[in-house]
C-alpha cells in the first residue's frame, strides 16, 4: 500500500494576476512564475513569486520587477537539490544586488517578497514581509504564513504598547523587506504537503485587506486559477482601492486531474539587473497607449460646410459600389468588418502581456535540469527550527487557534540576527613549526605561526571592502594552529562515515571515485564538526580561517592583492574553464590551483567551495571587538569569534555561477558571509589542530592524532 501512495505524482497549475491602485499610473506590484515540470515527471520543480515594492522608496515598481524576476533565475540555475536551500539563496541573492545598488545610489530601495516552491507534493515558502499565502483545503481556509511587522514584533516584546506603535511612522505599518538592510530576516517554511484539491493563495497587502475567509472560500468555487485570481482581484477592483492589488492561485492536481488542465507555463527563467529593468519599464511605459476620451456628437451646434458633406456622400457611394461587387464571405466594408470584437478590458491579462517571453529556451533547460528522484525537504537552517508552521485557521473564531492546521506537518526556521562574545586567552611566545599529517584522515596540514596579524579590511587599499561587516581593520595575536592544506575531500569523509564518527547524506557524492578528490559538499556545519572532532581537531574561527588565508601582511586575496581573472590561475571563480586540464567550470580537484596557495601553503581558500567556520556571523563583529577591548589596547589577543548570530559565517568564496556577478568581493580573505540554508552544493570546510605547545593547554590526546612528515 505504501509503495503505491509514493508512486502518485502530484502536479501543481497556477495563474498570477495583479491589478494597480484607483488613479495609479504604475503598478508597484509583480507577480510571476514558470512551471517546469512536465506531465509525467517526478522531481521537478514550479515556482511562483510575488514582489510588492515599498512605497515612498526609491523606484518601488523596478524592485519589484527586479526581485521577482531575479528570484525565479537564481532559483532555477542554483544546482542544489534542496528546494529550502535555493529559495532561501535565491532571495538573498536578490536582497544582496538590490541592497548594493541602493548603496551605489544612495536611495533607500525595498520590496516584499513571498515564493513558492511546489514540487513531489510538497511546498516551501519563502516569504519576507506582509504578503500572505493561504491554503484552502476542505472547504476551509488556513494562513500558513506571519506577517513580518517590526512594530508588532516589537509589541509581543513588550519594547512599545500598541499606543506607542500606532502612532509610528504616521500609523503606516513598518515591514521587513529585500533590499531594506544588508542583513535580512527571511522566513522558510518548509516541507508543507500540499493534496489533490488543495488550492494555494498567495496575496499582496493590497488585496488582504478586502478578503477574508468568506471571500476566500467564494473565490476558490471556480474551476481554473485564472478564474480564481480574477474573483480575487474583483474584490480589491470594487473596493475602489488606491493600494496595488496581487494574487497568485496554484490548484493541486493528481495525475488523472491534471489531464484536463489547460495549463500555463508562465515565464521563462532570465537574468537581469536593475539597469536593465529600469530601462524596460520606461520604454514600457512611454509605449503605453494613452486612453483617449470618445467624442460625443451633439446636433445643432456646428453647421457642417457644404463641401465636406458632398465628400462624404461621395465616399459613401464609392464604397456602397464596391462593397456590392464583392464577395459575400468576408465582404469588406468601408468601414471594417461587418462584425467586429468588442473592446473588453483584462487587468490580468493587461499585467501579463508586459512579462514577455524570451527565447533563453534551451539555456534554462540545461541550468534547471532537476534530477528525478523524489527528494525529502530538509529544514534550511539549524539556528531555530520550529516543527510544525504557525497556521491560522480562519474558521476557527478564537485569533490564533489551530485544529486541523498540523496536518499540513513541515518545518519553519526563522533567522534572526544575534549579538557577540568574545573570550581572550593569554598564550606563551611564538614558535614556528612544520607541516604535519593527521593520523586519521592523512590529511596534511601546514602550520600558522603564532603572532600578530591585520584582521579585516583597509578600504582606502581593498576597492570592494565592506565597510560594515569588515572594519576597523584591527591588529590580533593568534595562538600558532595547524590547518589542513586542502579542503576535506569525500574520500577522507567517506573513512569517518565507514568508521561510525560521522554521518551520510544522500545527496554526497562519496562512493563514486570519480570524485573522491573533490571537496565534500552538502555536508552541514554539525556534520562538518563531527567529521573535525573524529580526526581529533575542531573547525576554524573565522579569525583563524583569515589569518591562514592572508598571513600578516593584509593582503586581498590569498596570493597577494591581483585580482584572480581570465588568463591566471589563481583559484577556481565561477565561469573559470582549464581546456588544458579539459576541466570546465563547476568543482575542481582539491589543490589544483598551486599558484593561489596561501602564504602558509594552504591550498583553495579562494573559490572551488566555501567554507564553514565555528563562528556565528554578527555583522559588526570586528567593532564590538574593539569596543569591549580595554582601554589603550593596540593588540585585541585570541578572539574566538562571536557565539551568537544568525548562523555560521562562511568563508572563501566558491565557483557558483550565481555568484559571477560579485565573485571578486566574496573570493577575498576578508569577506565575511552566511547562508539561509543547511547545506549546498558549493560549501565544504577544512580542519584545524590548535598547538598545545603554543596554546599551554595539555595536548596529549590531540598529539596522538597527529605524526611528522619527518
Amino acid at each position: 500500500m505504501e509503495d503505491k501512495t509514493a508512486e502518485k505524482k502530484i502536479y501543481s497549475s497556477g495563474y498570477a494576476g495583479t491589478i494597480p491602485g484607483v488613479h495609479k499610473e504604475i503598478n508597484e506590484d509583480f507577480v510571476i512564475f514558470f512551471e517546469k515540470e512536465p506531465e509525467g515527471t517526478v522531481g521537478a520543480s514550479n515556482l511562483y513569486v510575488l514582489t510588492d515594492g515599498v512605497t515612498g522608496t526609491f523606484h518601488p515598481e523596478i524592485t519589484a520587477r527586479f526581485a521577482g524576476k531575479k528570484i525565479l533565475y537564481e532559483y532555477f540555475k542554483s544546482a542544489d537539490f534542496i528546494d529550502a536551500n535555493k529559495l532561501a539563496l535565491a532571495m538573498r541573492n536578490a536582497n544582496n544586488e538590490i541592497y548594493a545598488y541602493a548603496e551605489l545610489k544612495q536611495e533607500k530601495m525595498a520590496t516584499v517578497a513571498l515564493a513558492t516552491a511546489i514540487t513531489d507534493g510538497n511546498a516551501v515558502i519563502g516569504t519576507i514581509g506582509d504578503s500572505r499565502v493561504y491554503v484552502v483545503r476542505n472547504d476551509k481556509v488556513y494562513q500558513i504564513t506571519e506577517d513580518q511587522n517590526i512594530l508588532e514584533e516589537k509589541v509581543r516584546k513588550g519594547e512599545l504598547t500598541k499606543e506607542e506603535a500606532f502612532e509610528t511612522e504616521a500609523h503606516k505599518p513598518v515591514i521587513r523587506a529585500l533590499g531594506s538592510e544588508k542583513d535580512i530576516v527571511v522566513d522558510i517554511y518548509d516541507g508543507i504537503e500540499v493534496k489533490p484539491g488543495d488550492v494555494l493563495l498567495m496575496c499582496s497587502d493590497g488585496l488582504t485587506a478586502y478578503i477574508g475567509k468568506d471571500e476566500i472560500l467564494e473565490a476558490v468555487q471556480a474551476d481554473t486559477p485564472k478564474e480564481i485570481v480574477r474573483n480575487l482581484l474583483a474584490y480589491a477592483a470594487n473596493q475602489n482601492s488606491p493600494a496595488d492589488a496581487s494574487a497568485i492561485a496554484i490548484k493541486i492536481y493528481d495525475e488523472n486531474t491534471i489531464q484536463t488542465v489547460v495549463r500555463q507555463p508562465g515565464t521563462l527563467p532570465v537574468d537581469t539587473d536593475l539597469n536593465k529593468e529600469t530601462k524596460e519599464l520606461d520604454l514600457m511605459m512611454k509605449s503605453k497607449p494613452r486612453h483617449q476620451p470618445e467624442k460625443t456628437e451633439k446636433k445643432g451646434t456646428k453647421k457642417t460646410s457644404a463641401y465636406i458633406i458632398s465628400a462624404l456622400l461621395i465616399c459613401l457611394v464609392i464604397g456602397g459600389i464596391f462593397w456590392f461587387f464583392s464577395d459575400s464571405e468576408g465582404r469588406p466594408s468601408l468601414f471594417g468588418p461587418k462584425m467586429t470584437a468588442t473592446a473588453t478590458v483584462d487587468p490580468v491579462q493587461a499585467t501579463l502581456a508586459i512579462i514577455h517571453q524570451t527565447q533563453q529556451a534551451e539555456a534554462i533547460a540545461r541550468l534547471s535540469a532537476t534530477p528525478t528522484a523524489t527528494l525529502t525537504p530538509m529544514p534550511t537552517m539549524t539556528s531555530t527550527v520550529t516543527v510544525v508552521p504557525t497556521l491560522f485557521d480562519l474558521n476557527v473564531p478564537v485569533a490564533g487557534a489551530v485544529t486541523e492546521a498540523a496536518e499540513f506537518g513541515g518545518t519553519q526556521t526563522v533567522l534572526t540576527p544575534g549579538t557577540a562574545e568574545v573570550q581572550v586567552t593569554i598564550t606563551p611566545t611564538p614558535v614556528d613549526k612544520g607541516p604535519i599529517v593527521s593520523e586519521k584522515d592523512q590529511a596534511e596540514m601546514v602550520y600558522v605561526k603564532a603572532g600578530e596579524f591585520l584582521l579585516g579590511s583597509d578600504p582606502l587599499k581593498d576597492g570592494y571592502a565592506n565597510t560594515i561587516e569588515e572594519t576597523p581593520q584591527i591588529t590580533v595575536y593568534l595562538d600558532g594552529f595547524w590547518i589542513d592544506k586542502y579542503e576535506v575531500t569525500n574520500a577522507r569523509y567517506l573513512k569517518c562515515v565507514q568508521a561510525g564518527g560521522c554521518t551520510q547524506s544522500s545527496y554526497m557524492l562519496l562512493n563514486d571515485p570519480t570524485y573522491a578528490d573533490m571537496p565534500v559538499t552538502y555536508v552541514t556545519v554539525e556534520e562538518a564538526e563531527q567529521f573535525c572532532e573524529w580526526a581529533g581537531k575542531r573547525l576554524p574561527t573565522e579569525i583563524e580561517w583569515e589569518k591562514a588565508a592572508r598571513g600578516t601582511d593584509g593582503r586581498i586575496y590569498p596570493w597577494g592583492d591581483e585580482e584572480p581573472v581570465e588568463g591566471t590561475r589563481y583559484a577556481n571563480y565561477p565561469g573559470y574553464t582549464d581546456p588544458d586540464a579539459q576541466q570546465v567550470s563547476g568543482l575542481f580537484k582539491v589543490g589544483s590551483f598551486p599558484e593561489g596557495a596561501s602564504p602558509y601553503g594552504a591550498m583553495d581558500m579562494a573559490g572551488n567551495v566555501w567554507e564553514w567556520t565555528s563562528s556565528k556571523y554578527q555583522a559588526d563583529y570586528y567593532q564590538t571587538l574593539v569596543d569591549e577591548a580595554e582601554t589603550g589596547t593596540e593588540v585585541i589577543r585570541n578572539p574566538k569569534g562571536s557565539q551568537s548570530g544568525i548562523a555560521n559565517v562562511i568563508r572563501g568564496g566558491s565557483a557558483a555561477e550565481t555568484e559571477i556577478n560579485n565573485y571578486l568581493a566574496y573570493l577575498r580573505t576578508a569577506n565575511r558571509s552566511y547562508v539561509n540554508m543547511n547545506s549546498s552544493y558549493y560549501i565544504g570546510f577544512r580542519c584545524v589542530l590548535p598547538d598545545s605547545e603554543s596554546t599551554g593547554e595539555t595536548g596529549a590526546v590531540v598529539q596522538e592524532s597527529v605524526k611528522s612528515e619527518e
